[in-house]
């Protein structure tokens, strides 16, 4: 029988997320729609590599794997017969399915995904035994919108929880699985510099410290994106004011845009970074921010960069796909080759999975919320496979920056390094 993890941060939504915890119950057994196990465990329960419901989940998916190797070997034996088959989508989804026994679902935002992965990583669980969704309850919730996985509507409470919980057992065995891309993002700092953040609880600023020792490099695991410039400046005044009520921190959320824009100074991203190369290679460059640098394209003035995964960033904006134009200025010596290269990166697609990264700028602090209604503001800069650099200009003291909804601030950053982490396997919900 397969089994179905739900992983619930309860404080998510505004503790609307608690609903799944509510009464305790750690495991059902469903019969309809389809046979399942159903656990359910709350991500706060547990110390650290002693959560139950990942030692747990590491027990039956090591369990099963042994099994899945025979049936495999069975299943292969026969496939060569099935490749010039035409068939149905609902074979095709049986099809995706074949080799999953354990799904994994979160209920919360994109920070409790990541959170879940995390987690995963310290139980050392093997991704390509399982496939993984997102039940939205954040703010942003850019995940769950690519996947297909929309918010739960009406009131929650106990009477409604079991029709919820067999309409999420619907979804989960009718979904297709697509595979996604996450990434390694390494920001690293001089020997004076430092990082803070705001703590969640008492909303001040922290340095960022190991051992009593100030941290010199963090590194993050990306899903969505990751962004330098005015946007995180907005999201870390949000993480200061961020309240229980959804409503409310939208509005906080707006008020912090209208406020960093409109009376605040803010940094330029050409006064930020110096350039971005591929694989630390000199000769390789993406873009300079040195107008005296005729060899290479040269960085359009900017007041956000942004390194995008998913099709969605900042609450369902599609900011690759409604832009075309170019945020660089081209050398006037580029040959016919690289001029169709950048005349295809104005047309080119972005897919999820495809192991690529798109990065765009905004030229405007407004920009940000113009995108909202009059779409297309950013501008292209480069899409590829990676690992990337870019390196910062000397002694650069304020920098605001972001990993998937996570802010921070830094002083006196060297580079960020970017490549390829892992691919995962994930549920994109139809119903």
């Amino acid at each position: 029988m397969k089994k179905i993890f739900l992983f619930v941060n309860p404080t998510s939504g505004g503790n609307k997320a608690s609903i799944f915890i509510r009464f305790g119950i750690n495991e059902i057994i469903f019969h309809k729609p389809y046979k399942c196990h159903f656990y359910i465990y709350s991500m706060l329960e547990g110390e650290h590599k002693k959560k139950p419901g990942f030692i747990k989940l590491s027990s039956v998916i090591n369990e099963q794997s042994s099994e899945n190797i025979n049936d495999n070997a069975s299943d292969n034996s026969d496939s060569s017969h099935k490749k010039n088959t035409t068939i149905s989508s609902e074979e095709k989804q049986s099809e995706e399915h074949k080799n999953f026994s354990v799904y994994i679902l979160v209920a919360g935002g994109d920070g409790t995904l990541n959170w879940v992965i995390q987690e995963v990583d310290n139980y050392n669980i093997n991704y390509n035994k399982f496939a993984i969704g997102l039940i939205p309850f954040g703010t942003a919730n850019d995940f769950s919108k690519t996947f297909g996985w929309k918010r739960i509507n009406g009131v929650l409470n106990e009477t409604v929880l079991f029709q919820i919980l067999k309409r999420i057992v619907n979804q989960v065995f009718r979904a297709h699985i697509k595979r996604h891309d996450y990434w390694n993002v390494e920001f690293v700092l001089s020997k004076e510099g430092y990082f803070n953040k705001i703590n969640s609880k008492t909303k001040k600023k922290e340095v960022l410290k190991e051992n009593d020792e100030i941290i010199k490099k963090i590194q993050k695991c990306m899903s969505n994106y990751f962004s330098i410039g005015i946007d995180s400046r907005i999201g870390r005044g949000f993480e200061k004011r961020r309240k229980k009520n959804e409503f409310c921190n939208k509005f906080i959320y707006l008020l912090e845009g209208c406020k960093k824009v409109s009376f605040k100074k803010n940094t330029p991203i050409n006064a930020l970074l110096d350039k971005m190369v591929m694989d630390n290679n000199d000769n390789d460059v993406i873009f300079t921010t040195n107008k005296t640098d005729n060899n290479f394209p040269l960085l359009k003035k900017s007041k956000t960069i942004v390194c995008i995964n998913i099709p969605y960033y900042a609450c369902g904006n599609d900011i690759w796909g409604y832009t075309h134009k170019l945020g660089l200025k081209l050398p006037k010596t580029l040959d016919s080759d690289k001029k169709k290269d950048y005349e295809n990166l104005k047309k080119s697609k972005q897919e999820v999975g495809d192991g690529m990264l798109e990065f765009v700028i905004f030229p405007k602090g407004t920009d940000l919320g113009l995108e909202y209604t009059l779409k297309g503001r950013a501008r292209r800069v480069h899409q590829g496979t990676g690992p990337w650099k870019m390196f910062f200009k000397e002694n650069v003291d304020s920098v605001y920056f972001q990993v998937d909804g996570e802010y921070y601030f830094m002083s006196l950053p060297e580079y960020v390094a970017i490549e390829h982490n892992k691919k995962i396997n994930v549920l994109h919900n139809i119903l």
